[in-house]
Formats: structure tokens, sequence, C-alpha cells
């Protein structure tokens, strides 16, 4: 059970780190050190009332390239819930 939990969330991380490369690719920002940082795990009760692991990552990137900006990116389970940069929420939902 724990090896399958810590398996999950190492792939659940490299999903965020390529998610937040894509979103400062996108945004046309450099996406910092190429890693992202679990902040938060918490479980929630998702669609028909079943309970997801719940992720919260932060990453930094750089408009400029002086200065560090944190941005966040949160997953339930292996689906993209939202990333947010400077303010600005990109909804995963609206973007396709």
């Amino acid at each position: 059970m724990i090896t399958a939990y810590w398996i999950d969330s190492v792939r659940v991380k490299e999903l965020a780190k390529r998610a937040g490369a894509i979103q400062c690719k996108q945004q046309d920002v450099q996406f910092l050190d190429n890693t992202v940082i679990k902040h938060k795990t918490r479980l929630v009760r998702h669609h028909a009332n079943l309970f997801q692991i719940q992720r919260q990552y932060h990453f930094e990137y750089s408009v400029h390239g002086d200065e560090r900006e944190t941005g966040i990116i949160i997953f339930s389970g292996h689906h993209l819930d939202e990333i947010q940069m400077n303010l600005h929420t990109f909804d995963n939902d609206k973007q396709a």
C-alpha cells in the first residue's frame, strides 16, 4: 500500500512538472529549476462522492529572468485541476 502511494506520488509529481513547464512556455516565462515541490496533500470528495487524493505543488518562474515568482499546481488524482501564476488562475477545464 505504501509502495503504491509512493509510486503514484512520483508519477503525479512528474505530471505536475510537465504541466508547469508547458504553462510557463505558453505564458512566455522561464520555468525555474525544472522542478515542483509538493506543498500540501489532502483527501477531497470527487464526483459521485468518491474520495480522491489532491496534491498541491509549488514551482518558481521568472518573467524577466531577475525575479522569482511562485506558482501553484493542483492535481486531484491524475487530473490537473488548475495552475495559478501571479494571481492569475488558468483553469484546465476552460483551456481546451
